[in-house]
């Protein structure tokens, strides 16, 4: 067996991590690294102070904001943001309730093409197809109707919007297909808040 002193050099032990040395060896680097962290940190914190605060300056706008010009500035000063999509909601029904159809649906439609994300876009599917049937575009309000259920089938507005589909479809003298539609709606959505409504609808039909 060999002596300590015969212990060839590569069992010799190895030297521990010396922390000293490292850093008189790259202090530079943990430095640079150090200051680049420390600049992102800052600037993700000063953008999400930025955001939080445009948030709560838009929610107010919207809060105070009454007529379409107020909403228009909130939709200007707060783009493609939750509450910019607010306002062109309450604005294009205040366009619809004037009757100004065409301006409401341009209006509902800059709101699905700049916050497809919006909590309420399956409301602003909807009230555009309630938007094309009052101005007596009933093939583009067909169309919308079903988009709304096809894109959004677990939302409220869903079973509304295949009720109003079939009562179109009546109005057109479309009655079997209005059949076939106010069945889907009692078999698809049977606890929503047309349900009844539609059974009534269907009955008549079936009389």
């Amino acid at each position: 067996m060999p002596t300590p002193n015969e212990i060839p050099p590569d069992f010799a032990p190895t030297q521990g991590f010396d922390p000293i040395a490292y850093w008189i060896e790259n202090k530079g680097k943990v430095l640079l690294y150090a200051g680049l962290l420390i600049g992102v940190l800052a600037a993700y914190a000063a953008y999400e102070i930025s955001v939080q605060h445009a948030q709560t300056s838009g929610r107010l706008a919207f809060a105070e904001a009454k007529t379409a010009d107020d909403l228009q500035k909130v939709i200007r000063n707060f783009p493609k943001t939750v509450v910019a999509g607010d306002a062109r909601l309450m604005l294009a029904g205040q366009l619809r309730d004037g009757k100004k159809y065409d301006e409401a649906a341009a209006t509902l439609r800059a709101f699905i093409a700049d916050t497809p994300l919006h909590p309420l876009i399956s409301s602003a599917w909807l009230s555009l197809a309630e938007t094309h049937d009052l101005a007596g575009k009933p093939d583009e309000a067909l169309d919308t109707y079903q988009q709304t259920v096809t894109r959004f089938p677990d939302s409220y507005a869903a079973p509304i919007a295949l009720a109003a589909r079939a009562k179109l479809l009546q109005s057109k003298g479309k009655i079997e297909d209005a059949k076939r539609t106010y069945e889907s709606v009692l078999a698809q959505y049977p606890e929503s808040i047309v349900a009844r409504e539609v059974m009534h609808e269907l009955q008549v039909l079936k009389k």
